[in-house]
């Protein structure tokens, strides 16, 4: 047992050194204000040091090894445990017997089989590692069905209601069993909280996200189309949008037009919804009053110049309508008609303005974020197609659900935080993960 403990002694001071080395990396990048930051998310997505009870160090006045630990997973057929220790963040395998004494917090006993991953509790082992009790930590607690879970990864702060809690570095998040990063929590979805005072020690997903892909919504373009009770949206041409698993009415609405559908959506699953057999007739046109400023600039629809000093006739559908003055910046838009008459308001940004912009108020202008990888990647922001990886979109502060899909591959969706700071942002999610069609069709191959 002594040299156990020399160790593990020395194991912590080589983890306190690689950590303070890890620390002066990212001071020294903060430092550096000028250059592009990187960031990797899923680079915390790292397995947990793994071990044998036995490896943890036994109590000053007994042999006795006591962990707290949140439960990580759970094998009733082999009469074992696994636990993430709270405070090193090492993962210790547990081996337990029908004499092992399990209760609850509350001290009430209970059988193994009832425990949950993502509960905490207070483990005492004997020497050689068997489990001797079991407890539920005494002064853990627990928050249930939380939805729109908002976090901050550069703080890992998570605000509940009026409440700001911070989750730990060695945190266990979960779903389906399977371990994964908090990035990968979207708004959408339902979560369990558990920890110790301010502090979050786990995350468990109850009802987790999948997708719904749109199709046919050329009538629909301009309009909203809402998910349920849940989710109102704008609608526009290629639409890949993350939804809490369950049933829904999906409804289309713009200029009078609606349509609706009944659409199951399954974790982790891409559902495909067609409306395009709403039509608008292509002859039907609307009417478009613009008020432009400066009033001097000039208009092009289409890529043909247009005289908009009285309302202008377009026919129902997408434009593209493109503004130049002199001193203003160019001004381009994609638009779609769909109502007999509205009115267009478009204020043009002057050049002198443009470069003074940045203010403390608003650092990203003029920024973008870039997405390196997974190459070939189709990327949705907010649900609105941007293109295929590698690409960029514009830098706006605030958090935003990132989803990436590709043929072959299953969808998956990140939760990325963009502090209001100036200077471009690089992304570089982890690879994608084959289907199970995919790789079934691989080993056939093979």
């Amino acid at each position: 047992m002594k040299q156990n403990n020399i160790l593990n002694k020395i194991y912590r001071a080589a983890s306190v050194c690689i950590l303070t080395v890890f620390i002066s990396t990212i001071l020294i990048g903060c430092s550096q204000s000028s250059r592009k930051s990187t960031i990797i998310p899923g680079s915390s997505i790292l397995p947990a040091p793994s071990k044998s009870i036995t490896e943890a160090p036994t109590t000053v006045d007994s042999d006795e090894i006591v962990i707290e630990g949140v439960l990580s997973s759970l094998d009733t057929a082999s009469k074992k445990m696994r636990f993430v220790e709270i405070s090193t963040g090492i993962e210790y395998e547990v081996p337990y017997t029908g004499g092992t004494d399990i209760q609850t917090k509350y001290g009430t006993v209970m059988a193994a089989s009832n425990m949950e991953p993502g509960e905490i509790y207070e483990v005492k082992c004997s020497e050689n590692g068997t489990a001797i009790s079991i407890y539920g930590a005494s002064d853990a607690w627990e928050r249930t069905g939380i939805e729109g879970l908002v976090f901050d990864e550069s703080t890992r702060k998570i605000t509940v209601g009026a409440a700001n809690l911070v989750y730990d570095s060695n945190a266990l998040i979960l779903s389906d069993g399977e371990k994964i990063s908090i990035a990968q929590i979207v708004k959408q979805d339902v979560v369990t909280l558990r920890g110790i005072d301010n502090k979050v020690y786990s995350i468990t997903v109850d009802a987790g996200h999948g997708y719904i892909k749109f199709s046919g919504v050329d009538a629909f373009e301009g309009g909203y189309a809402s998910i349920g009770r849940s989710q109102l949206i704008g609608v526009t041409g290629d639409m890949l949008v993350t939804a809490r698993e369950g049933t829904y009415t999906v409804e289309l609405q713009a200029s009078g037009l609606t349509g609706s559908k009944t659409v199951t959506v399954e974790k982790g699953q891409e559902t495909s919804v067609d409306f395009s057999e709403y039509t608008l007739p292509a002859t039907k046109q609307g009417t478009l009053n613009f008020k432009i400023t400066p009033q001097n600039a000039i208009m092009t629809i289409d890529g043909e110049e247009v005289d908009y000093s009285s309302p202008v006739q377009l026919s129902y559908g997408r434009h593209t309508l493109t503004l130049k003055a002199n001193y203003y910046e160019e001004y381009t838009e994609t638009f779609v008609v769909n109502s007999a008459y509205f009115t267009k308001v478009i204020d043009m940004t002057s050049k002198s303005s443009s470069t003074n912009s940045t203010t403390a108020s608003d650092l990203t202008s003029g920024y973008k974020v870039n997405v390196t990888a997974p190459e070939g990647a189709a990327l949705y922001v907010d649900s609105v197609y941007v293109g295929i990886v590698p690409c960029s979109f514009e830098k706006k502060a605030g958090n935003k659900t990132i989803t990436l899909t590709e043929n072959g591959y299953n969808t998956i969706s990140y939760t990325i935080s963009i502090a209001n700071s100036s200077g471009d942002l690089n992304y570089a999610f982890p690879d994608m993960v084959k289907t199970d069609e995919s790789v079934t069709e691989e080993e056939t191959t093979k």
